[in-house]
């Protein structure tokens, strides 16, 4: 029974820590490619079954372009697992970020995507204006730790 408990947090962790982990991998393949790295979200409503939500990070062949187009290397396909929800992914009224070159929010849009799962935990991620990320917890989705 406390597995039951403690599975769904473990995969909403994994999603949050994943999430952070591929938006440092971008920004470092901007700054290597010497090009725009584009990450776009795919949200949903949230659903206690999970599943919902998925991200692709990609290598911007054409600058300022923004979209996945033939022959762009994908850096990460991800789509949510058991449980957890992409239910929010707002980056100055997009869908999508990604960095620039030098290391900063392509087209200066910086926000947050959010998680939840059915145990009503959530996880925040944060990209600043700066280029900086940041994973936060919380226990309602309005108030983070």
């Amino acid at each position: 029974p406390a597995v039951m408990n403690w599975l769904p947090n473990y995969r909403l962790k994994a999603a949050a820590r994943d999430l952070y982990s591929n938006m440092q991998k971008a920004k470092l393949e901007a700054v290597k490619r010497n090009t725009n790295v584009i990450i776009i979200f795919t949200t949903g409503a949230y659903v206690p079954a999970g599943r919902v939500g998925s991200y692709q990070v990609f290598v911007d062949n054409t600058p300022n372009n923004g979209s996945f187009d033939a022959g762009e290397r994908v850096i990460a396909q991800v789509n949510m697992q058991k449980n957890v929800s992409l239910y929010l992914a707002n980056f100055s009224g997009t869908v999508s970020t990604g960095y620039n070159s030098r290391g900063l929010p392509v087209n200066n849009r910086w926000g947050r995507a959010e998680f939840q799962n059915n145990n009503s935990r959530f996880y925040q991620i944060t990209l600043s204006s700066a280029g900086s990320t940041k994973m936060r917890t919380g226990n309602d989705g309005v108030t983070w730790n």
